[in-house]
């Protein structure tokens, strides 16, 4: 492969392809790119709620460009907070732009303007009640066994509080067991 460009120039050649083609998955969240993604993509990058949404419109495209969707990897990214309300509060004050950020946030320039409209636009117990949040390994497990048994194959956790180490300590001695002994 050679690219000449205006910042850079490379000249390439690889070595060892790889026995099968790489997959090229197609990040969606919405009606429109959810067809797109399907037409186009050899697997999905989404979110739960575009997911549970527009899933046929994805499954419905990639049968119409002659893929099988259940052979197609899904991954679905979720937000976890491993505490309480009022820590979930202000993971959501961090993270509120996301539910529009493809929206209508991503013409945006200056991040100031991004949360002003966010704070004014998405209210926050909205935004919170896709997450999972609590102490509670079940509440956890549920929100991605959920994940699993509606066809997404890999669960993306994102977590939105500002101690990562607790909840990466939390996931990795009470959650993630519960998936290990299922196989």
């Amino acid at each position: 492969m050679t690219h000449r460009g205006k910042y850079y120039a490379v000249d390439a050649r690889l070595y060892d392809p790889p026995p099968q083609p790489i997959p090229i998955l197609t990040a969606a969240n919405g009606k429109k790119s959810m067809r797109l993604a399907g037409e186009h993509g050899d697997g999905l990058i989404t979110d739960p709620k575009t997911w549970k949404q527009h899933r046929g419109e994805w499954e419905a495209a990639a049968k119409a460009a002659g893929k099988n969707p259940a052979a197609m990897p899904v991954i679905a990214e979720t937000f976890v907070v491993v505490g309480d309300k009022d820590e979930a509060t202000e993971a959501g004050e961090l993270w509120r732009f996301i539910p529009k950020a493809f929206e209508s946030y991503f013409g945006i320039a200056d991040p100031a303007e991004i949360e002003r409209r966010a704070q004014a636009e998405v209210p926050l117990d909205a935004l919170m009640a896709e997450w999972a949040v609590g102490t509670n390994p079940r509440i956890h497990i549920d929100a991605i066994e959920e994940l699993f048994d509606s066809g997404v194959k890999l669960v993306n956790i994102h977590v939105g509080q500002a101690d990562q180490h607790r909840a990466i300590e939390f996931y990795r001695a009470k959650v993630l067991p519960a998936f290990r002994r299922k196989g």
